[in-house]
């Protein structure tokens, strides 16, 4: 009769280690789950600003860009010097702003080229 008391406290001993190693397991997995979760939400408050921050210069820099186009007949625009507004973008950031910059001042000469034309129509047919 004692030989199954021995064995019974010594399965419920590896069970409870077995438990308490699934437990200390999963904890760990969860501290570390919420952890690398709670640096990501750290880090959005900080970059949504800084993110926003760059689209603003960015679109000073293209408008910049754009009013040196549009002040240029011909459309022969030098990316340097560079405008004040894109002073602080990257190499690759200024080039993409330089090249929106460029297609916004053809977008308005075309429109007022064709606002021009609809009314040299309209004059035309009185």
């Amino acid at each position: 009769m004692m030989h199954p008391t021995i064995d019974a406290p010594g399965r419920h001993m590896r069970t409870r280690t077995l438990e308490a190693a699934a437990v200390i397991a999963i904890t760990l997995l969860l501290t570390g789950c919420s952890g690398d979760g709670d640096a990501g939400d750290k880090g959005k408050p900080s970059g949504t600003p800084a993110a926003a921050e760059k689209a603003e210069v960015t679109q000073r820099c293209v408008d910049a860009i754009a009013d040196r186009a549009a002040a240029h007949k011909g459309g022969a625009v030098r990316s340097h010097p560079v405008p004040g507004p894109c002073a602080r973008l990257s190499d690759a950031d200024y080039l993409d702003a330089y090249m929106a910059g460029l297609e916004q001042a053809h977008r308005v000469a075309q429109k007022a080229s064709q606002g021009e034309s609809g009314k040299a129509a309209d004059g035309a047919g009185n």
